[in-house]
């Protein structure tokens, strides 16, 4: 199977974007943009998401014990791009809080935020899942950033 043209495939369905964060160990914020994000139960309620397996993030997700997902709004393309690029400090000049239970980042701005406990972690294929307990959320609103075809997106409504 020929993995552009798989890839090409799977961009055919559009996603929702999100920056998942959390607080390391030493006390260090990490996060990164993602587009893998999906809920998995109601009761208990649950959600999951995945990392490439070879991401330099990995060890501090892996060792986090909490997570927060934080689900962008269409006008967040370029805070979705600063916590994509390589830049040592994802969060300069990013408006957040700590979460209740853990400290992790909430995002300011979103149209939804998880905050979540990490209840297991996967290896599958050539990406890392992991499943998180949802401890708190919040869900404002908006219209939110979409990611189809390679590029940002928005929602438009459907024409009956």
């Amino acid at each position: 199977m020929e993995s552009r043209e798989l890839r090409n495939a799977f961009g055919r369905f559009p996603t929702g974007v999100a920056v998942v964060a959390t607080r390391a160990q030493d006390g260090s914020l990490a996060g990164l943009t993602v587009n893998s994000v999906a809920p998995v139960a109601l009761a208990p309620a649950r959600l999951l998401w995945s990392l490439g397996a070879r991401s330099r993030s990995r060890p501090v997700f892996e060792a986090a014990g909490f997570f927060t997902v934080n689900v962008l709004r269409e006008d967040q393309i370029e805070l979705a791009r600063q916590m994509s690029s390589q830049t040592p400090d994802r969060f300069a000049g990013v408006a957040w809080r700590p979460a209740a239970a853990s400290g992790a980042p909430l995002l300011e701005g979103c149209v939804a935020t998880f905050e979540c406990r990490r209840s297991s972690v996967a290896e599958i294929g050539d990406h890392v899942v992991f499943v998180g307990d949802i401890e708190s959320f919040e869900a404002p609103g908006g219209a939110p950033l979409l990611y189809l075809s390679g590029r940002y997106s928005r929602l438009e409504p459907a024409h009956a």
